[in-house]
């Protein structure tokens, strides 16, 4: 949630920091500003439109036309102290417009500590937990000249998770920042320095990338960084290896980027699985990245899974290989719960936590609760070196490239597979299913992505499905065992980018309650491809016809029999039921892309939703 920029020595700094804002805009939004140093102090604008907001502030690049401007900060605001408005948006400065600051998180204590400098004089021009931070760095530069020895002192005095950066008048091209949970990246090139809370803000511009732990205070300067602990002992950041290119974060001839993320989705799985899966070896799969002492691993009896939204579907979905496979129990956790139910856990327990950016705080949170109760830890992140990634025992990462809609694609499948490999991994090395039944597995994987962009293909086939039901205005979204967490994750998908009123629930749970809200006026989607259940939920939808209900399929190509039984279907080709969520899974993303397209929403920023949610 927000986005955060700044640049330090770039001669370009305006239209720099505008188009990084651009490319963070799918973390949520509804107001942006930027400040650049010019003729001896601090230029501002803000503007607070919504998701117009960037566009807005493009318009005053032509007001910052100075040779000195060539330092500055930037932020993409989604509101939690003050509503959205001109005053409340970043960047935030001191009393005497000497300090600026960016801010993302929230600052638990800001009332405490705005009520002791509102009694010493101090005077507040927003309802901002961010303006507390530049007023109290405007009383440590009464003892020190330098921004970042003045953002320690003030940081060890701040609650909560946040990211800031800062910059002042008196030495306009050192900019300071410093984080506690919530992400943020340095990276530099050749003589110029940026700080930003995501990758794709300076890909292509930047060409060493840092990371900088909790409490590090780092100084950027041009293109030298210079990083302290908050005691003042010196550490060196840690530098990354970004493998991403721009295009990848570019919409490349796309309407939007959803539709693209959509079509990427073969590739991102075969990036996935490339180099992991093996199938000249008996076991199949090569994970040696995970690095875990294979005594402890063998000592696993239990397993938890937590993630968030379609992270925890897609934990959801890979539960059933893991079961299947492993023979061992798996709970299941959305993170926001985990940590608050006491779950009993020890080094016998693995927990793998899912998350595609590796940031989200619930997640976090719950992780580090395991990492506190000694049990094992694996992460599944699309982000290299991300704060969980780092917090962790273990990391798959799932190489699907930089995804810049906030409703997730092609992460989810990748992280689906990414948790199939494991599963195939962990079964070899238990030795708990046969030689047979992994490479049954291992050669639907093979398939897969081939599989999947059989369907990609045919995206505009799969809108023509989803007008059938354009017109209707509640969906319920059935299926059974596999197909449980696929129509969780459709109804999700339509809820996020249509708006309009969504279920997802087992289908036998239909007469439990969900039936009576069926009539002619409802849709169904029913997750009916070929599987141990199928008959069963065949069952289920004679019950729904009988109520009038519209019913759309998601069947296999050729089942005849179960096409006649909906008034409209998707058709995926037939896969291993345990990667069958896989391909049943894209028509319901592209029945969501097209009923918000329908509706005149926007695809790619959804109201109210942000990519990476850093806030509890």
């Amino acid at each position: 949630m927000c986005g955060i920029i700044g640049v330090s020595g770039v001669h370009d700094a305006p239209e720099v920091i505008v188009e990084a804002l651009r490319r963070l805009e799918y973390r949520g939004y509804d107001s942006a500003g930027m400040t650049i140093y010019q003729d001896g102090k601090l230029k501002r604008v803000r503007e607070a439109t919504g998701t117009h907001s960037v566009e807005l502030l493009s318009k005053h690049i032509k007001d910052f036309q100075g040779s000195d401007s060539i330092s500055g900060l930037g932020h993409n605001r989604w509101a939690t102290h003050g509503k959205p408005s001109q005053e409340n948006a970043h960047p935030q400065f001191d009393c005497s417009g000497r300090v600026a600051v960016v801010h993302n998180g929230i600052v638990e204590n800001f009332l405490e500590l705005k009520k002791d400098l509102l009694s010493h004089g101090h005077v507040f021009s927003s309802e901002t937990d961010t303006e507390v931070i530049a007023h109290l760095l405007e009383v440590a530069l009464t003892e020190t000249d330098r921004i970042d020895f003045a953002l320690a002192e003030v940081f060890s005095k701040l609650r909560g998770a946040m990211a800031i950066v800062a910059m002042e008048t008196s030495r306009p091209t050192l900019l300071a920042c410093v984080r506690r949970t919530s992400p943020l990246i340095i990276a530099t090139n050749d003589g110029e320095g940026f700080i930003a809370s995501d990758i794709p803000a300076i890909l292509g511009r930047a060409k060493h990338y840092y990371q900088i732990d909790d409490g590090v205070v780092a100084g950027v300067e041009l293109g030298e960084i210079s990083a302290f602990r908050l005691d003042h002992q010196p550490v060196e950041p840690r530098k990354f290896v970004v493998t991403w290119d721009l295009s990848r974060a570019a919409r490349d001839g796309y309407d939007d980027f959803m539709s693209k993320e959509i079509m990427e989705q073969p590739q991102a799985i075969r990036d996935t699985l490339a180099g992991r899966l093996q199938l000249w070896d008996t076991s199949g799969i090569n994970l040696d990245e995970l690095r875990l002492d294979l005594e402890q691993l063998l000592g696993v009896n239990k397993i938890f899974m937590i993630g968030c939204g379609t992270s925890y579907h897609a934990c959801m979905a890979a539960r059933y290989a893991i079961e299947s496979l492993c023979k061992i129990p798996v709970e299941l956790d959305v993170a926001s719960e985990f940590r608050y139910r006491e779950p009993k856990l020890d080094p016998q327990t693995l927990v793998i936590a899912v998350s595609q950016s590796g940031e989200t705080l619930d997640t976090i949170a719950a992780l580090a609760e395991a990492s506190d109760s000694g049990a094992i830890s694996l992460v599944i992140s699309n982000v290299v070196d991300s704060s969980m990634a780092r917090m962790a025992d273990a990391v798959i990462y799932t190489h699907a490239g930089p995804e810049v809609c906030v409703a997730s694609t092609k992460t989810y499948l990748a992280q689906i597979v990414a948790l199939e490999l494991f599963a195939i991994y962990f079964a070899r090395l238990k030795g708990t299913s046969t030689v047979e039944e992994i490479q049954s597995l291992a050669s639907a994987l093979a398939d897969l992505p081939d599989k999947v962009e059989q369907l990609t293909n045919r995206f505009s086939e799969m809108i023509q499905v989803a007008s059938k039901v354009e017109a209707f205005e509640r969906f319920y979204f059935i299926g059974r065992n596999v197909g449980f967490p696929v129509a969780l994750e459709g109804a999700l998908k339509l809820k996020e980018l249509s708006y309009l009123p969504a279920e997802g629930f087992p289908a036998g749970e239909l007469k439990h309650g969900p039936i009576a809200m069926l009539d002619p006026s409802s849709v169904v989607v029913a997750i009916a491809t070929r599987g141990r259940l199928w008959e069963k939920v065949m069952a289920n939808l004679q019950e729904v016809k009988a109520r009038g209900a519209k019913v759309l399929l998601v069947a296999n190509e050729g089942d005849q029999q179960t096409i006649a039984e909906g008034d409209a279907a998707f058709l995926v080709p037939s896969t291993h039921p345990l990667l069958s969520p896989v391909l049943d899974t894209i028509p319901l993303q592209v029945l969501a892309y097209h009923l918000a397209r329908f509706r005149g929403f926007d695809v790619d920023r959804p109201r109210n939703l942000a990519k990476t949610v850093t806030v509890e």
